[in-house]
């Protein structure tokens, strides 16, 4: 568990660092709005994984109000 936190504490600080150098350097961007668009890239992709995992815990349980 302490491995997945590690990895997620540099997997989405990374991907926002990549995201913003790409934007900026490749397309031209602003830094405003490179770094606008990186943190909504970063947040969606958090969303994403929390809703996923969401989906596959309630899908896990037969009754998710009295599974415990």
């Amino acid at each position: 568990m302490l491995a997945l936190l590690a990895a997620g504490s540099v997997f989405f600080p990374g991907l926002f660092l990549v995201s913003r150098r790409t934007l900026q350097c490749l397309l031209g961007w602003s830094e405003g709005d490179a770094v606008i668009v990186s943190s909504r890239l970063v947040s969606s992709l958090q969303a994403v994984m929390a809703s996923s995992a969401g989906c596959v815990i309630a899908s896990s349980c037969r009754d998710i109000l009295e599974d415990g």
